[in-house]
């Protein structure tokens, strides 16, 4: 299998390209990029003959289906998505290449779903949305609701301050002008609007709206609202929900800061860009230092919940992981894309379109293969279930 890692030499495609490169049947990835330099160095790094790099500037139609007529699957971790996701997996449906991506941003999500019958009929399998949140958080939102009779309710949140990457060597400082990605990504998220459930229903509303949620053994957990694929992508799959949002964790300090900063950039005050630089300044000095190697969840800094009936009682469910990958975010998130090779190798997707993890992800499955990445006790998938004594 030949592998194009678009965005391979960025943080989180450094963390695919080397989970990547663990599977005996990968023949080559290409790690491509518009910064040439750091992806020679980081293939030279990898010491695999597999490896290599080439430039590659995605805005150049040309120049990218001719990298991806090359290969048999594209891995993009190119963002931010709301750029740069559809014209990607365009040129790969077009070419007939299989596809995976990180795309985290709601609104290209709904654009990329539409590209199914054509992927369809190019036999193309693509997968969006293969990362932590979406990703991981789908496939416990999945195992989460399994434990239900019927499925009203459906959460998903994670804690910002965990949203750093660990040093692998690649680290640098920022160039003048340039912005992180997943900064720019999440101003995005705040200044627009958001879809979410809502009683049953798909409405746009702001971000950073506050809930309340009695999460199993841990109690009340505090949850700020954000445009994510979450809200997107599991109403399609759980068609009875009256309320599916994500969230995030931990922001009682921040929510001030984020709200005036997407307030100014709706107002035309400031630019995504620099909100971006400003709150990801924030967010590094508050963050704790990543632990370099395999880390023990004691609280969920990542969560599914959901909520409905059980045996005709009240019920409430929560999922997370008790162990992660060592590296942080970037691991977290580019592990679960590069497992979308060798679930395509096993020949677990049974037909060709676009789709979200949850339609055609097996948690069980994918959950065995990302063991493997978390030490020797493995993920620690856990399932909590509350029961209210009363029945309806």
């Amino acid at each position: 299998m030949k592998v194009l890692a678009i965005g391979g030499s960025g943080g989180m495609g450094r963390a695919a390209v080397r989970a990547a490169l663990s599977f005996d049947f990968i023949e080559e990835i290409i790690i491509a990029g518009i910064d040439a330099d750091l992806g020679e160095r980081f293939a030279a790094s990898l010491n695999d003959p597999r490896a290599r790099s080439i430039f590659l500037d995605v805005t150049d139609q040309e120049q990218l289906r001719y990298a991806i007529a090359a290969v048999d699957v594209v891995l993009n971790s190119a963002g931010p998505f709301f750029r740069f996701g559809v014209p990607i997996l365009s040129a790969a449906i077009a070419e007939g290449k299989h596809y995976c991506d990180i795309c985290d941003d709601w609104q290209p999500t709904v654009a990329m779903l539409e590209l199914h019958e054509q992927a369809k009929q190019n036999n193309v399998i693509a997968v969006i949305g293969l990362g932590a949140s979406p990703g991981i958080i789908n496939l416990l939102c999945v195992k989460a609701a399994q434990q239900l009779d019927r499925v009203d309710r459906i959460i998903s949140a994670w804690k910002l301050s965990g949203a750093v990457n660990a040093d692998d060597g690649f680290q640098t400082a920022p160039v003048a002008g340039s912005v992180d990605a997943a900064a720019v990504h999440l101003m995005h998220c705040l200044s627009e609007k958001i879809r979410i459930i809502r009683e049953g229903k798909s409405i746009e509303t702001d971000a950073l709206e506050h809930s309340t949620i009695d999460f199993p053994e841990f109690g009340l957990m505090d949850v700020w609202s954000l445009g994510h694929p979450e809200a997107i992508t599991l109403p399609r799959h759980f068609t009875q929900l009256q309320s599916c949002y994500n969230g995030m964790l931990g922001i009682a300090d921040w929510v001030d800061s984020l709200r005036q900063a997407a307030q100014a950039i709706a107002a035309g005050q400031i630019s995504v860009d620099d909100a971006a630089r400003k709150i990801l300044q924030q967010v590094q000095q508050d963050a704790p230092t990543t632990q370099a190697s395999p880390v023990a969840v004691k609280t969920p800094g990542s969560f599914a919940f959901a909520a409905g009936l059980k045996d005709n009682k009240p019920t409430r469910v929560g999922a997370y992981l008790k162990h992660l990958p060592a590296g942080g975010m970037a691991t977290l998130t580019g592990i679960p894309q590069a497992l979308f090779l060798p679930l395509l190798q096993q020949g677990h997707f049974q037909h060709a379109g676009v789709f979200s993890p949850e339609q055609v992800i097996d948690p069980d499955a994918f959950f065995a293969l990302f063991d493997g990445f978390c030490g020797s006790e493995g993920a620690g998938v856990t399932v909590l279930t509350a029961q209210d004594s009363a029945a309806l």
